[in-house]
C-alpha cells in the first residue's frame, strides 16, 4: 500500500513539474491577471488530494505509523518512502489558503517555503503522537521491570535521541518539539514518582551510593520540557536523605553520651567528633547541589531546610551551636581534635563551619559563646594566629552585619591596645625607678572594656604584698594617664601566672591561675600545715572556691601541696578539716606544666541570660521601629512583621507578645479597639 501510494505521489509531482513548465506562460499572464484562478501547481496539487489522498489518507497513515513502530522495535523500512508518504500529508495544506494562489515552481521549492500545516497537523501529526504515546507507554513499562532506574534512564536518553534523527529524517521540523514533549510526559512524566521513590536503585540509592553521573543524568532529564511537576519530587528525597544522615550522626553522639554517663563521665564539647561529621556532610552535600544538580535553586533550599532541621535539634544536654562554637575554638587554637593544622587548613575549616553556622536559628547564643570562647584565647594566649582571629570575624561580619561583631571587633581592638599599653607601663616602672622594674615579677595588666568582654562576677581577692603593691603601683598610674575619668575593676578569675618553683632541688615552671598563685604564696616558706578556713581568710574568698583552687593543687597529677586528710574526708574531695602545706618533695620529668583547674562558675548559663535579656532589647526596639513607621497595626500583622525582621534568632509569637505588653505599660503602644477592625495597637509618639 504505501509503496503503490509513494510511487503515485512521485509520478504526480514529475507531472505537476512539467505540465507547469510547459504552460508557464499561463502562470505568469492569465493566473495572475486573474485574481481567484488557482496556479498550475496548486489546481495539480488539489487534484491529488481530490483523487487520491481523500480515500487512502486513513490507511496510508495507518502504514506508516505502524512502520515507524517497526523501526522503534528495531527493524529496517525504507525511510526514503516514509519521507514521500508523510510529505503528502504537508503539501496537501497547500491546496487552500494564501499560498495557492502563489506560483509556485515546483513542489521541492513549495515545502522550502512555510506551508500551511493544518491537513499534516489534524490528519497526521495527531495521531501520530497519541501512536507515539501508546507505545513507548507499554514499552516503557516493559523496560521498567527489566531494568534499574539507572539503566531504564540511559535507554530514555536513546529514545530521545532517536525521535530527534526520526524528525530530520522524513517528519516535519514543527514536530520536534512536540514528539520530544509527548516522549517525556510518557516515559519520565508519568512514572516519575515510581522512579524517584524506587528501593535500590532510585534517588536516595544513588545519593547513599554516590552515583553521580545517574545523579547528573536523572536531574537533567527532569528539567525537560513535559515534565509536570520538575525535579520537585526529587527535591523531596533529597531533602530527606540529608536530614536522615544529619539524624545518623546525632544518633552517634547520643550513643557516646550515654557510653560516658555509664562510665560516670559527664558529656563535655571537647570532642569534635559530630561537628567534623557535620562538616563532612555539608561539603558532600554541597559538591552534589554545585558540581551534579547545577546549583539548581530548589536543591539549594532543600539542602538549606534539612540542615537547619538537625543543626537546632539536640544530642544530650549541649546544644549543636555550642558544639560549634567548640569547634570553631579548636581550630582557632591551631587543631581539629588531635590534628594539627597551619594556617591555611584553619581557614578552611573555619569557611566551612560558618556554612554550618548560617543554619543555626539562635545566631545571637553563638555570637555570645563565640565571645567568651575568644576571650579565653586571647587573656590565655591560645591564639594561634591572630589574622586567622580577624578572617573569622570578618566572615561573621559579612553574613549578618556590623552589629553583630561589634563586640568582638572591640575585644581585638582591646588586645591591641594593651600591647601597646603594656609597654607604656614597662617604660613608666623603669623612669620611676620603681622596685618592680628590678625584681624577679613581671607583671602583664591588660585593660578590658567592658561593654566588649563577657562579664564575669567580681570577687575581692586579698593578693600578697608584691602582686598587691604592683596592683596599687597600676592603679595610680592609669588614674594620672586618664585623669580619673576611667575607673578599673578588677577581675582575678580570667588572670593567670607562670611561677618559678623549687621543689627538691630543681626548679619548675608551672602556669596556674591568678587565685592558684595566690594559694601558693600563702604557702611558701610554710613550716606547718595550714587549715582550709585558714587559707581561706588569707585568701579572701569563701570556702568552696578555696576547696576548688587546693583540690587542683593537692589532688591532681601535679601535686605541689601535700595535703593532711580531716574527718570525713577523701583522695578525691576536700574536707573541712583537711589542712595544707608546700610540697617541699616534689618531683616531675616535665620542668613545664601547667596545673588546670575546673571552672568556678558556670558559663552557659549566664551566657543563656545575657542571650534572653538582649533579646527582649531586639524585639522591643523592632516592634517600635515597626509600629513607627506604620503607625496602627493588627496583632498578627504586627507579630509576623517582627519574627520576619529579627535575624539573628526564631522569635517566638509569645516571646513578642510578652513584649508587646510590657511596650504598653511603659506608653510605647497602646491598644486599638474600633469597631470592625481586629484587634490591634497604636503607636503612640
Amino acid at each position: 500500500m504505501l509503496g503503490k501510494f509513494s510511487k503515485a505521489w512521485d509520478n504526480h509531482k514529475i507531472l505537476t513539474k512539467w505540465t507547469q513548465r510547459l504552460f508557464q506562460h499561463l502562470d505568469r499572464g492569465y493566473v495572475l491577471n486573474q485574481g481567484s484562478c488557482e496556479s498550475l501547481t496548486s489546481c495539480g496539487m488539489r487534484k491529488f488530494r481530490d483523487v487520491a489522498f481523500q480515500s487512502t489518507h486513513s490507511r496510508v497513515r495507518t502504514g506508516v505509523l505502524d512502520m515507524i513502530n517497526k523501526e522503534r522495535a528495531g527493524d529496517q523500512v525504507d525511510r526514503d518512502e516514509l519521507k514521500n508518504c508523510i510529505e503528502v500529508f504537508e503539501v496537501m495544506g497547500l491546496c487552500s489558503g494564501p499560498s495557492a494562489k502563489k506560483d509556485l515552481k515546483s513542489v521541492d521549492k513549495m515545502l522550502k517555503m512555510t506551508p500551511e500545516l493544518d491537513v499534516y497537523t489534524r490528519d497526521f501529526e495527531e495521531f501520530f503522537l497519541q501512536s507515539t504515546a501508546e507505545y513507548y507507554r507499554l514499552q516503557g513499562a516493559e523496560w521498567r521491570e527489566a531494568n534499574s532506574v539507572p539503566e531504564y534512564l540511559k535507554k530514555i536518553e536513546k529514545v530521545l535521541e532517536a525521535e530527534r534523527n526520526r524528525v530530520s529524517w522524513y517528519l516535519n521540523n514543527s514536530s520536534d518539539k512536540k514528539l520530544q514533549f509527548t516522549c517525556v510526559q510518557t516515559l519520565l512524566s508519568e512514572p516519575q514518582e515510581e522512579l524517584v521513590a524506587r528501593s535500590g536503585s532510585g534517588l536516595y540509592a544513588l545519593l547513599s551510593e554516590d552515583k553521580e553521573e545517574d545523579l547528573h543524568r536523572m536531574y537533567t532529564l527532569f528539567q525537560l520540557d513535559g515534565m509536570a511537576e520538575g525535579v520537585k519530587p526529587m527535591t523531596v528525597v533529597f531533602e530527606q536523605f540529608v536530614v536522615d544522615r544529619g539524624e545518623e550522626l546525632l544518633t552517634a553522639r547520643r550513643a557516646d553520651i550515654k557510653r560516658l554517663m555509664s562510665e560516670k563521665k559527664k558529656e563535655t564539647t571537647s570532642d569534635p567528633t559530630m561537628m567534623i561529621g557535620m562538616l563532612a556532610l555539608h561539603q558532600r552535600v554541597h559538591h552534589i547541589v554545585m558540581d551534579v544538580l547545577e546549583n539548581h535553586i530548589e536543591f539549594q533550599k532543600a539542602m538549606k531546610v534539612a540542615f537547619q532541621k538537625f543543626m537546632n535539634n539536640v544530642a544530650g544536654k549541649i546544644p549543636n551551636v555550642e558544639l560549634l562554637v567548640a569547634y570553631c575554638d579548636q581550630v582557632l587554637k591551631g587543631h581539629e581534635g588531635t590534628k594539627r593544622l597551619d594556617e591555611a587548613q584553619m581557614e578552611q575549616c573555619l569557611e566551612s563551619a560558618m556554612r554550618l553556622f548560617s543554619y543555626l536559628a539562635d545566631k545571637d547564643v553563638f555570637a555570645e559563646q563565640y565571645r567568651d570562647s575568644l576571650a579565653k584565647r586571647l587573656l590565655n594566649k591560645k591564639c594561634t594566629s591572630m589574622e586567622t582571629e580577624k578572617v573569622m570575624i570578618s566572615r561573621m561580619k559579612q553574613l549578618q552585619g556590623p552589629p553583630f561583631t561589634s563586640k568582638i571587633e572591640g575585644m581585638i581592638k582591646d588586645h591591641q591596645i594593651n600591647k601597646e599599653n603594656e609597654k607604656e607601663f614597662q617604660e613608666h616602672l623603669k623612669s620611676t625607678n620603681h622596685p618592680i622594674s628590678k625584681g624577679s615579677f613581671e607583671p602583664t595588666i591588660q585593660v578590658l572594656t567592658l561593654g566588649f568582654w563577657p562579664t564575669q562576677p567580681v570577687r575581692t581577692v586579698n593578693l600578697p604584698p608584691q602582686l598587691l603593691d604592683t596592683q596599687t603601683t597600676f592603679e595610680t598610674y592609669y588614674a594620672d594617664k586618664h585623669s580619673n575619668k576611667k575607673k578599673i575593676s578588677w577581675q582575678y578569675l580570667l588572670g593567670d601566672a607562670e611561677i618559678h618553683a623549687k621543689f627538691s632541688k630543681n626548679t619548675y615552671r608551672v602556669g596556674v591561675t591568678t587565685l592558684q598563685a595566690v594559694a601558693l604564696a600563702y604557702l611558701d616558706n610554710q613550716t606547718t600545715h595550714l587549715s582550709l578556713q585558714a587559707i581561706a581568710q588569707r585568701m579572701g574568698v569563701d570556702e568552696e572556691v578555696t576547696k576548688r583552687v587546693l583540690h587542683s593543687l593537692s589532688c591532681g597529677k601535679y601535686k605541689v601541696v601535700s595535703r593532711i586528710l580531716g574527718k570525713g574526708s577523701d583522695n578525691k574531695r576536700i574536707g573541712p578539716d583537711d589542712s595544707f602545706i608546700g610540697n617541699r618533695k616534689f618531683t616531675s620529668k616535665s620542668k613545664r606544666f601547667t596545673i588546670s583547674m575546673s571552672s568556678l562558675d558556670n558559663v552557659s548559663q549566664p551566657t543563656r541570660a545575657k542571650v534572653v535579656e538582649e533579646r527582649s532589647y531586639l524585639i522591643d526596639a523592632c516592634v517600635v521601629r515597626t509600629m513607627k513607621a506604620r503607625k496602627r497595626m493588627t496583632h498578627n500583622d504586627l507579630v509576623s512583621e517582627v519574627a520576619t525582621q529579627l535575624q539573628t534568632f526564631q522569635a517566638k509569637p509569645l516571646d513578642i507578645k510578652r513584649r508587646i505588653e510590657n511596650l504598653i505599660e511603659r506608653d510605647y503602644l497602646e491598644r486599638s479597639e474600633q469597631d470592625g477592625q481586629p484587634k490591634g495597637y497604636n503607636y503612640l509618639a
